[in-house]
């Protein structure tokens, strides 16, 4: 199963195939009801926990973030939701902080500028501002500054994978301020998304997609963060060689986890599941 759509060669395939195994709402029909239990189980979280919203770490009104907060001390979590950089926002994604928060992490939910209002560049910017806000802030949320662990989905594993190459010596924090990065169901190259019907609503050129392909020397993760890389195990080959392509080029030890039965969508059900082998393998990743 680990090597499950990597030989997928995604440029020799033809634009109805790319729009198969590269549009997630293609590849699950009922996305849209995947959609609204995120939404649903949000709301639910939202009251089940304590919580802080919309601090802003930025001048856009989207720049802002959500603190689950946890014991004194406790490691800072901070997740990144997906959207193919055009769409949803933290507010759909309040439910994969339960498991985390329950389980003694700080959990911070970042939220960002979206395509096309900006590129892609300067939405990668955003979440690296606030990622670096969310740290330096860390006691004053009573988390511990010893480092960040980080997580997204979708688009989200895209950026939380520049968040591994990120230079944090820039924004005044140690270099291996990231100490772990579960990569969700990414997508790592987005050129691919330039042959997709959603570039008429992400607005990616050439330029802008070659230079942020994960898949590149350019992206190599920093030294000592422990990198899970995961993915339905349903969904096609082409959006799971995403995943089995970025393990194999910047050397991954871990397997990469294809959990059974999943697909885009549900993968983050079972993240909001504690007890399955995924969220404990991220909460291990935190020393929880």
């Amino acid at each position: 199963m680990a090597d499950k759509g990597k030989a997928i060669d995604w440029q020799a395939m033809s634009d109805t195939e790319v729009e198969q195994h590269f549009n997630p709402r293609v590849a699950c029909p009922d996305a849209a009801s995947h959609l609204e239990y995120f939404i649903a189980e949000s709301a639910a979280a939202r009251k089940r926990q304590d919580m802080r919203r919309n601090i802003a770490y930025g001048d856009h009104p989207r720049e802002v973030y959500d603190i689950f907060p946890g014991p004194v001390g406790s490691p800072m979590h901070i997740f990144i939701h997906g959207g193919y950089w055009r769409a949803l926002s933290k507010d759909e994604h309040s439910f994969v902080a339960e498991p985390f928060a329950s389980a003694g992490a700080t959990v911070v939910l970042i939220n960002y500028p979206l395509c096309p209002e900006v590129t892609l560049d300067g939405l990668a910017d955003s979440v690296m501002r606030g990622i670096a806000h969310a740290a330096s802030h860390a006691s004053d949320y009573g988390a511990s500054s010893d480092g960040v662990h980080i997580s997204g989905h979708s688009a989200g594993a895209h950026l939380s994978a520049i968040a591994a190459a990120h230079d944090w010596t820039a924004h005044g924090l140690p270099a291996d301020l990231i100490r772990s990065a579960a990569l969700l169901s990414g997508i790592f190259d987005p050129r691919a998304a330039l042959r997709i019907s959603i570039n008429a609503e992400i607005g990616l050129t050439d330029e802008v997609a070659a230079r942020n392909n994960i898949l590149t020397d350019a992206f190599a993760p920093r030294a000592g963060i422990d990198l899970l890389v995961a993915a339905g195990g349903d969904e096609p080959d082409g959006w799971i060689g995403q995943s089995t392509g970025y393990a194999a080029m910047h050397g991954v030890t871990r397997d990469v986890i294809l959990v059974a039965g999943r697909n885009h969508f549900t993968l983050m059900e079972e993240v909001a599941d504690a007890k399955s082998p995924l969220t404990r393998a991220m909460l291990s990743m935190m020393g929880l």
